[in-house]
């Protein structure tokens, strides 16, 4: 066998007998965040794992478009090309090896250079086409959603005998609670087994909790499942207009979802007021792209006019080619009754994610929650927490106003890789610069 055919089959070789993700390893749906204008459709959109591609590596499907993230080892096909992961409009074959969209050439959105195909990075400066001659470097975010399942099974059984032996085995690495109710008689036993099992899949893996009866009876078996996503909701908080618009003032405005343009729209929680981005807020097609404060609730599935009233009428402008967010201080023109005026409008932020285990959710949105807490930490008790800042992998970090006591997200607290991201509750003060163990403990 040549010398080149030979090199190139002990490639394949390698590829093929490359360690593949473990059996039962959760794949969680990913949030994406951080491309450019030109490929802005892309925020926002939340792709979950649909199967995996003939080299083992899963692939993901976006769930309101057809837009994919997988993996590909060669995309041009040609045999010499550079492992990646690939963001594209065509659904991978998943019974070809490489060049898996098929079209000879490597044609995509977005690209990133990687060796490992167990699952897209977190994080990183992917190669994006953004409508220029070359491509542009964007860090792209893949925000895990962590999903809770709470799985509830009753069992109803009877039985002539009189007594009846039930054997139970949990095995579960969540919280598992299981109540059994026997009553016996001379000629009717009954069963109730009521198994409650809460599972957050927040890491690589999970073990199912299981209960096995042992008896002889005739009856039924009915399984509930329901499921429950925690997503990223930004809310601003927004300062400093002009006292005929004073209805305005401090205002929170509520993240409600992404427009088709990708940018996120926010509605005010205390009054029917919105804010989002335009691309051409008459319609006429020579408009600006801006950022709008308005009475009138925008259409998502536009782009331009999104108010739907052939016009420019508004509280509020700021004219900006990012559709990321608003600025969180920057100069608005708002209508000030006589004329428009420059104004410099805050929007701090009050908090970038929603919180469970417990809390109370609105509470929480507002970083007012209290803890009950056992004994050894009852010191914790009633203690108010206020937002600082933004960490590194850009989650928000609390501080107690009281003490040095902090919240913040760690997507690895050991510095492990293969540890849990998880939120949390810590009298060491977060890293600003790490981007995992961020109280540098170890552990």
């Amino acid at each position: 066998m040549p010398g080149a055919a030979k090199s190139a089959l002990g490639a394949l070789a390698a590829l093929l007998l490359a360690p593949s993700p473990a059996v039962g390893e959760y794949f969680p749906n990913l949030l994406l965040n951080g491309a450019c204008d030109a490929a802005g459709f892309l925020n926002g959109l939340r792709f979950e794992m649909k199967g995996r591609t003939y080299t083992g590596a899963p692939y993901y499907k976006a769930t309101t478009r057809n837009e994919y993230i997988y993996w590909d080892p060669d995309c041009g096909g040609g045999g010499d090309g550079q492992q990646r992961w690939i963001i594209d409009d065509s659904e991978p074959d998943t019974t070809k090896l490489r060049d898996l969209d098929g079209d000879g050439q490597c044609n995509y959105y977005a690209r990133f250079d990687s060796t490992d195909k167990s699952k897209p990075p977190a994080e990183a400066f992917w190669k994006m086409n953004c409508g220029g001659a070359k491509a542009e470097s964007r860090l792209i975010v893949l925000a895990d959603i962590t999903t809770t399942l709470t799985t509830t099974t009753m069992t109803t059984t009877s039985t002539t005998a009189s007594t009846t032996t039930i054997s139970s085995t949990s095995t579960s690495s969540s919280t598992t609670k299981t109540s059994t109710s026997t009553t016996s008689s001379s000629k009717t036993s009954t069963t109730t087994t009521v198994t409650s099992t809460t599972q957050t899949f927040t890491g690589t893996s999970s073990t199912v909790s299981s209960t096995t009866s042992t008896t002889s009876y005739t009856g039924t078996s009915t399984t509930r499942t329901t499921s429950t996503t925690t997503t990223t909701l930004m809310m601003l908080r927004l300062t400093g207009v002009c006292p005929y618009k004073d209805f305005l003032e401090g205002l929170t405005f509520v993240e409600e979802g992404y427009t088709a343009s990708g940018a996120r729209y926010f509605k005010a929680d205390e009054a029917e007021q919105y804010m989002y981005y335009d691309y051409d807020c008459n319609g006429g097609g020579n408009g600006k792209k801006r950022w709008i404060i308005d009475e009138n609730s925008p259409d998502p599935s536009q782009t331009e006019d999104l108010d739907q009233d052939g016009a420019c009428n508004y509280h509020a402008r700021h004219n900006s080619d990012d559709t990321y967010g608003p600025p969180a201080a920057g100069v608005w023109q708002i209508w000030c009754g006589v004329e428009w005026v420059d104004a410099i409008l805050h929007l701090d932020l009050v908090s970038n994610y929603t919180f469970d285990d417990g809390m109370d959710e609105s509470n929480a949105l507002k970083l007012r929650s209290y803890f009950k807490t056992c004994k050894q930490k009852e010191y914790m008790n009633n203690l108010q927490f206020e937002y600082q800042g933004v960490t590194k992998n850009g989650s928000p970090y609390y501080k107690s106003v009281t003490s040095d006591e902090y919240i913040y997200y760690d997507p690895h607290c050991s510095g492990d890789v293969s540890g849990s991201a998880r939120w949390v509750l810590d009298s060491d003060a977060p890293s600003l610069t790490a981007l995992a163990d961020l109280d540098g403990d170890g552990n």
